[in-house]
């Protein structure tokens, strides 16, 4: 009777201890504008992005803001005030921290303006092909206008993710 007392006891330690480790790791997101799913969806080639966190918040001074013509993504260099969240690589874009906004989001993501402090939430990632830490895609931004992606801008962003699509199919 005593060895199955000792072994219910170790039996409830053990499933205690797990318990509070399996919790620690699952805490609450830190914005109520993270994202389920994957955190990269709708990012062209996001095979070369690294996800360090799949969402975080970030502050600072919007230094410059620039629209790509290619895929669309409103591109934002952002003085952040906590520079642990650069590598090196952020040196070759001033030191800033990129921010992207994907053309799917330009209807609900606000565009800043240079010179403006804000706040961004969205996974947190290491561009491989570049060098440098970025958030992308941004999926909110505490300031700034709407600027919705034109069609033509829309149609461009589906096709390269069709076609980055059928490369994965091929490949």
């Amino acid at each position: 009777m005593r060895r199955l007392e000792l072994a219910l006891i170790v039996l409830v330690v053990v499933l205690a201890v797990t318990v509070l480790v399996a919790r620690r790791g699952a805490g609450p997101s830190p914005s109520p504008f993270c994202r389920s799913g994957s955190p990269l969806a709708g990012v062209y080639h996001p095979a070369r992005l690294h996800v360090r966190s799949r969402c975080v918040v970030v502050s600072g001074v919007v230094t410059k803001v620039k629209y790509e013509e290619f895929d669309g993504d409103v591109h934002i260099d952002l003085r952040v005030d906590d520079r642990r969240l650069l590598s090196a690589g952020n040196d070759r874009v001033g030191g800033d921290l990129v921010v992207e906004i994907i053309p799917q989001d330009r209807a609900t993501v606000s565009v800043p303006e240079a010179g403006t402090r804000i706040t961004v939430v969205g996974p947190w990632v290491d561009d491989t092909a570049h060098g440098w830490r970025e958030v992308h895609p941004a999926w909110w931004i505490s300031a700034g206008r709407i600027v919705p992606a034109s069609s033509l801008e829309l149609g461009r962003v589906q096709t390269l993710l069709r076609d980055t699509s059928s490369d994965k199919e091929d490949g």
